[in-house]
């Protein structure tokens, strides 16, 4: 059965375009064969292998035919649209669409320590119903006990404990400066190869962690449609040489 993981939460600042790149970084180790779209405004996206859905003209032919191109697709909703696309979803039924091409739907909602991220929850819970598996990914800042007891106490937790939902926690960047030096910003470094060498060892840690987050939760992301062909690299800590002090 062919998979589709729809990412979305119209709060601005909680991942999802990384989240997105985090899962095509775990797929691209494995060799499994899969596709990253960006539902989008027109004109206003372009980044290395993503292919952009320009919203003005999406029609259900059109997304299912876009859908129905791989066995495994990513959607990234833009921050802005997930209230489009919630309408664009059950105005057109397309959970009968789906149903019929053979496509099951998991729905991935970052959050942040904000409550006004969790409103996408609600949202979500109200147009998907049982028609999806949800995941929460947490984006954790260095306050964790303090956020994950915000969200523990939230309506939405409930909502999302009704469901069954995964949680995955997405950990701090502590490398910011790295990314500032390399004028990099996080996306961009999760579409180089050469990320590791050029950001160090706290990049490569928190990579390896957010692989592990993935990994963990592989089978009820990505269900049979998880097909590797091949086995990841081993991530190398790299270390950057300490200057010499003059004699």
């Amino acid at each position: 059965m062919k998979k589709l993981i729809l990412i979305q939460n119209d709060y601005p600042g909680t991942g999802k375009s990384t989240l997105a790149l985090c899962f095509h970084r775990y797929l691209q180790q494995y060799g499994v064969s899969h596709q990253l779209l960006s539902l989008t405004e027109e004109d206003s996206y372009n980044a290395s292998g993503v292919t952009a859905l320009d919203a003005s003209s999406l029609t259900p032919r059109s997304f299912l035919a876009h859908v129905d191109a791989s066995p495994l697709t990513i959607l990234d909703v833009s921050t802005g649209l997930g209230e489009f696309f919630n309408k664009f979803y059950q105005g057109c039924e397309m959970d009968q669409i789906l149903q019929a091409a053979g496509v099951a739907l998991s729905v991935v909602l970052p959050v942040t320590v904000d409550h006004e991220s969790f409103d996408s929850v609600i949202d979500a819970a109200e147009v998907y119903s049982d028609n999806a598996e949800y995941l929460i990914a947490h984006l954790v800042t260095s306050c964790y006990d303090e956020d994950d007891k915000v969200w523990d106490t939230s309506y939405a937790a409930r909502v999302m404990d009704m469901f069954e939902a995964v949680e995955l926690h997405i950990p701090e960047i502590t490398f910011q400066a790295e990314l500032s030096t390399e004028r990099m910003s996080l996306d961009s470094a999760l579409q180089h190869d050469d990320a590791e060498e050029r950001l160090g060892k706290e990049y490569t840690k928190w990579h390896r962690r957010v692989m592990g987050q993935v990994d963990s939760a592989r089978q009820y992301l990505f269900g049979d449609a998880f097909r590797p062909t091949m086995a990841p690299k081993p991530a190398k800590l790299v270390r950057k040489s300490k200057p010499k002090l003059a004699a």
